[in-house]
């Protein structure tokens, strides 16, 4: 963190209550970097825009802030992620948030869907992230990195969806992945994702366990564990099936599938999908104006 003698702090805020899961970051898919929020369509290109925001006395100008992308994982690494660009802004003191665009376009790849996870850190003189950034990343322990693994999922049937598991960088270990169905998510969030008017299922429909086989599940198979643990040797990584079962949300209603991966007592990342039954329609509110909710 800063120490008492740097007067600028710039954030990238990460989400509360999973790290992983930060607000301040989103997608406007298409070629007009201006659209309303939404998710990313693989083969489509699509820009990405990062909130930072200044809580020390002193302006911080020129800040950098780079974004990259990552196949779908729990713990993103600079190894295993690919850069977008690099973008600048100020962040003020008593300014207020601020918005900074990367102009480069990103193009999600088709073998993921389009389903990819994004990094965003900023750096400036005085700040604490050591450049080049850690490789793990880590965003709990610094203020201008922050992750967003969350991505919209439409289920119309039974469908699995492959996940990377990374493994240390010296020593096999053993992780303990957990799946959580049916949290809910802020206004801000949802509206960063283009489901602003989507609202949590009434009844959950949706079920999901994890399994190391691939194939897509039936309908009627039995109900994948929600609790598994992996062996990973050092330096290599490892697949891991999230299983969805059972039926979609009704039509304009979501549930919240998170999963979690631990080492011992460490929380080291974790993925989160937002089910939905039907593609939700675009909606108009800008996530960039609505400062009064920063």
């Amino acid at each position: 963190m800063q120490g008492a003698d740097v007067s600028a702090q710039v954030e990238i805020r990460d989400g509360t209550p999973h790290w992983y899961l930060s607000p301040d970051i989103w997608v406007v898919p298409g070629s007009d970097p201006d659209g309303p929020p939404g998710s990313p369509v693989a083969g489509q290109p699509a820009f990405v825009w990062a909130r930072i925001e200044n809580h020390g006395d002193q302006d911080a100008l020129g800040v950098r802030v780079d974004v990259w992308w990552a196949d779908p994982t729990f713990q993103v690494t600079r190894t295993h992620a690919h850069h977008i660009g690099t973008a600048f802004g100020d962040a003020l003191v008593g300014g207020g948030p601020q918005d900074v665009l990367c102009l480069v376009p990103w193009l999600p790849v088709v073998v993921n869907d389009g389903h990819e996870c994004l990094v965003a850190t900023a750096t400036y003189p005085g700040g604490s992230l050591p450049t080049p950034p850690p490789d793990a990343f880590d965003p709990p322990t610094y203020l201008e990195v922050a992750q967003k693994n969350l991505t919209v999922l439409t289920m119309a049937r039974a469908m699995f969806r492959v996940l990377t598991l990374a493994g240390l960088p010296r020593t096999d270990a053993v992780f303990a992945l957990t799946v959580e169905v049916g949290e809910t998510l802020d206004e801000r969030t949802l509206a960063g994702l283009g489901l602003a008017r989507v609202r949590p299922a009434k009844e959950p429909t949706v079920r999901a366990g994890l399994r190391l086989e691939t194939g897509c599940p039936a309908p009627d198979d039995p109900e994948a564990p929600q609790k598994l643990e992996v062996r990973v040797p050092a330096g290599r990584q490892r697949a891991v099936q999230l299983a969805l079962t059972g039926t979609p949300p009704a039509d304009g209603e979501y549930q919240v599938v998170r999963v979690e991966q631990r080492h011992e007592d460490a929380v080291l990342g974790g993925i989160a999908f937002v089910v939905v039954g039907t593609s939700p329609r675009r909606t108009d509110t800008s996530q960039r104006t609505d400062k009064e909710d920063a």
